[in-house]
């Protein structure tokens, strides 16, 4: 179902990996339609806020002219990291779609004992969280980086 969509937030973390950047993509859907892309801009911009999630987030904002995103899904080509998963919270988004999960990446990410879902309950946040999808996909990206 969500594997469409799944398919450009890896073609956007495959667009901030040839800048230059982690390989890292989102997007925000609604109503099966793209409304807003984001791709990892951290290192070109040397900016640790320019994640993906961040981006796609800000830019559905600002398309749509509102704050609450509660009936839209974000896709993310890995899951989304405290301060990305914050602003999905912030934002009242309701459904999550991953890839690649903190656990799959274990040479990339440090281990933290607080995932998405973890953060999720603790902030009281009720959210959809799917994880898995075209993980492989996902996982490939990661080929020959290093943090």
């Amino acid at each position: 179902m969500y594997e469409k969509f799944m398919f450009e937030a890896i073609g956007q973390a495959q667009k901030a990996k040839a800048e230059g950047n982690f390989p890292f993509g989102a997007v925000i859907v609604q109503n099966n339609e793209i409304v807003a892309t984001g791709h990892c801009l951290e290192l070109t911009e040397r900016d640790v806020t320019k994640h993906a999630e961040l981006i796609a987030i800000s830019n559905a904002c600002k398309l749509l002219g509102r704050m609450s995103l509660n009936d839209y899904v974000l896709v993310a080509s890995g899951e989304p990291c405290n301060m990305c998963a914050s602003a999905a919270f912030q934002a009242e988004i309701g459904t999550v779609i991953i890839g690649a999960s903190r656990l799959d990446l274990r040479n990339f990410f440090r281990q933290r004992e607080i995932g998405i879902r973890e953060f999720a309950r603790d902030a009281g946040h009720q959210i959809k969280i799917v994880s898995g999808v075209l993980r492989e996909d996902a996982m490939k990206l990661f080929e020959g980086v290093t943090k």
